[in-house]
């Protein structure tokens, strides 16, 4: 499990979470690990951890307090008490709740917009956030500046100022 997570981070594409059903313990790990989720409404939440007597894993306790801050991840990992999909979208779990039938369709959308932008900057932006809590401000704007001149290289930069000027919406091909 705790490969799959760090593969998972250290993808250099967006990881999209799609959700449905029960998430709990592990999959509430691999949830926080993705870098969007969608859920399904009626989708039943709980870190179940604690309610079976152990601590979690699968980097729960490092993604959580980052996520939804530090005391509501003590509450959730404490107290393994569930909640829905409404409620994971006001702690900030997910991104978006959609109807159950609509789980699949809204997963592929965004999965298509994701692929047709611009892959390089997204790869920038996923190791910028990734790096950013451990980073001091004057080291993260140096890394920001870093990646900025190396997106800045790619073609898809180009196109995204050639587009933005021409008033068009910018066709991106990951180069």
């Amino acid at each position: 499990l705790h490969r799959a997570v760090l593969a998972l981070r250290e993808a250099a594409q967006p990881v999209i979470a799609a959700v449905h059903g029960a998430v709990a313990g592990a999959g509430m790990s691999l949830l926080a690990a993705a870098d969007l989720a969608i859920a399904a409404e009626g989708t039943k939440f709980s870190m179940a951890y604690s309610a079976l007597g152990t601590s979690p894993d699968g980097g729960s306790t490092w993604f959580l307090p980052r996520l939804v801050g530090a005391r509501r991840a003590m509450e959730l990992l404490l107290l393994s008490e569930p909640f829905d999909a409404a409620t994971a979208l006001r702690y900030g779990l997910v991104n978006r709740v959609v109807p159950a039938a609509e789980l699949e369709t809204a997963t592929a959308q965004l999965a298509r917009r994701l692929a047709g932008g611009p892959a390089r900057a997204h790869a920038e932006i996923k190791a910028l956030v990734n790096r950013s809590f451990e980073t001091p401000l004057p080291a993260q704007l140096d890394a920001e500046a870093a990646a900025f001149a190396r997106c800045a290289a790619t073609r898809d930069f180009n196109e995204g100022v050639t587009a933005f000027v021409g008033k068009r919406k910018a066709k991106f091909e990951g180069r």
